[in-house]
């Protein structure tokens, strides 16, 4: 199962925080209450004492009115912490307390084992617990409909992540594609971004084929390309220049798509072997290098730019 990291979980709820309100009823089976807005608020959970205590996400459900008739805490946890046993129940009574509202903890885990651990009653003393909501990757919904997925694009990337392993996979990951299409650019390339990064490598060569052999999907692959290639190039012309006054503009320019492809390797992260780097820049096929350059955008290792 694809790991989920901490920060974009965050970021698909505060960029539509329906998204929580969608695990909620989806993934966990509670209806909220009827209401008018879903909004992220500020998330400091603290009274006027020495501690602070921040959520990593708060959606106020609102009716028509602006009063608060539900508040949703979202926290993503990767891993066990006995600290959370004192912490989430600040989040939930202070919450409660301010907002004059009912709260849900809801909870992110990576997995089954995780989320058994979370969701577990925090006993606050001899007369009350709380309980949060638990959501590991089996319960994120199934999101196939493109439909669907265009309505809700952020649950459609979480659906494309949690269920990349199972049959049904690829309309999973069409539905995702046709989400994306309804978003503006930068955050299209930031969720397949993080799809791809997180996506076990027959997954990713899967998903990376039906953008760029099916015509619908072509705008979204280019989007996500150009993130990547725009930045090696920009960096490796000027070094082909450095290197084409000195030594021929042919040669220049082989090496700065070399350094483009270096480029763009080192900012996904990826690790180069002294082999491999030395097999790109000696290189001076053009050809070959536009091509290692557009392999290098979706590759999940180095070496898979040659295959």
């Amino acid at each position: 199962m694809p790991a989920i990291d901490h920060e974009l979980p965050i970021d698909l709820i505060h960029n539509r925080p329906m998204t929580a309100v969608e695990l909620l009823r989806h993934a966990v089976g509670i209806e909220p209450p009827p209401f008018a807005t879903a909004q992220v608020e500020a998330v400091d959970c603290s009274q006027l004492t020495p501690v602070e205590f921040r959520a990593d996400s708060v959606v106020v459900l609102r009716d028509e009115a602006g009063s608060a008739r539900m508040a949703l805490i979202v926290e993503v946890q990767q891993r066990r912490d006995a600290r959370k046993s004192f912490s989430w129940p600040v989040y939930a009574t202070v919450l409660r307390a301010r907002l004059g509202c009912a709260t849900a903890l809801l909870v992110i885990c990576p997995d089954r084992t995780v989320a058994r651990w979370c969701e577990r009653e925090i006993a606050l003393g001899p007369s009350g617990t709380i309980t949060p909501l638990a959501v590991h990757p089996g319960l994120i919904p199934l999101v196939t409909d493109p439909e669907r997925a265009r309505s809700c694009p952020e649950l459609a990337v979480l659906s494309a992540t949690a269920h990349a392993e199972t049959a049904e996979a690829g309309p999973v990951m069409e539905a995702m594609l046709a989400g994306l299409a309804t978003l503006d650019q930068d955050r299209a390339k930031l969720y397949l971004s993080y799809v791809m990064a997180v996506l076990p490598s027959v997954a990713r060569k899967h998903l990376e084929e039906m953008m760029t052999t099916t015509r619908d999907y072509e705008e979204i692959a280019g989007r996500y390309l150009s993130h990547w290639m725009d930045k090696g190039r920009a960096e490796g012309e000027a070094k082909g220049r450095e290197i084409g006054r000195a030594e021929g503009e042919a040669k220049g320019e082989a090496k700065g798509e070399a350094k483009a492809i270096l480029v763009v390797l080192e900012s996904r992260g990826l690790e180069i072997s002294s082999d491999t780097r030395d097999r790109i820049e000696q290189c001076d096929d053009l050809a070959l290098l536009d091509t290692w350059i557009r392999r290098a955008a979706v590759a999940g290792s180095a070496d898979e730019i040659f295959a």
